[in-house]
């Protein structure tokens, strides 16, 4: 079963011990808080280890076509939560989720992602997406930038859904077919195709793990 790097425990000092450099203890308090975060593993029927591997990224952001997505604890919404849900559900933190199901969340997982990533990081604005201003994508971006002025009180996944239109969800699709799409965003696209495919091939759903 494929798990993120693990490290062996140890205590952590709270302060600077002697003969310790600022920066040293700097550097270990912040891959301490790196490691914090919401980690999701899609697994099937005859994974290889090879493919097992290949999960293994380092808390990459944009790897969800090898069936990992990675959400740091920096503020929600967290768009895990809403796409695979039934993990998070579950009390063993694992769920076999149809890819239909994934596909039919996927839009809102997208603009949930454009939201967090400008809300939370202060990027994802559609402004600052380079495209051309005369390309489809261009005026499809310009039908959404609404959500971006959307303020969910408590910040959850369901309370974002909520916000969502018929309109932008539409234009999320348009967006997800195009295929243009920020790198963050599209690592969710990857992830719901690879489980398409791996369904399609086993005949089986792919069990999801939350790891968090």
């Amino acid at each position: 079963m494929c798990r993120a790097l693990t490290f062996p425990s140890r205590s952590i000092p709270t302060s600077v011990r002697p003969g310790v450099g600022v920066g040293e203890s700097s550097n270990l308090l912040a891959l301490i808080i790196n490691r914090m975060g919401i980690d999701i593993y899609a697994e099937w029927a005859d994974q290889t280890e090879a493919e097992e591997a290949a999960q293994v990224t380092g808390f990459s952001i944009e790897h969800g076509c090898v069936g990992y997505l990675r959400e740091a604890y920096h503020g929600a919404p967290y768009v895990t939560k809403y796409l695979v849900a039934e993990a998070f559900d579950s009390a063993t933190g694992e769920a076999e989720i149809p890819a239909s199901v994934l596909r039919d969340r996927l839009p809102a997982a997208v603009l949930m992602s454009m939201y967090r990533e400008h809300k939370v990081y202060g990027e994802g604005d559609p402004e600052a997406l380079k495209l051309d201003a005369d390309s489809d994508a261009s005026a499809l971006l310009k039908c959404i930038v609404g959500i971006f002025e959307n303020e969910v009180p408590d910040m959850s996944h369901l309370a974002f859904v909520e916000t969502l239109t018929d309109e932008s969800l539409e234009t999320a699709k348009t967006l997800i077919a195009s295929g243009v799409l920020p790198s963050v965003q599209k690592s969710f696209v990857d992830f719901v195709e690879l489980c398409e495919r791996k369904e399609a091939a086993t005949g089986e759903p792919c069990r999801i793990i939350a790891s968090y």
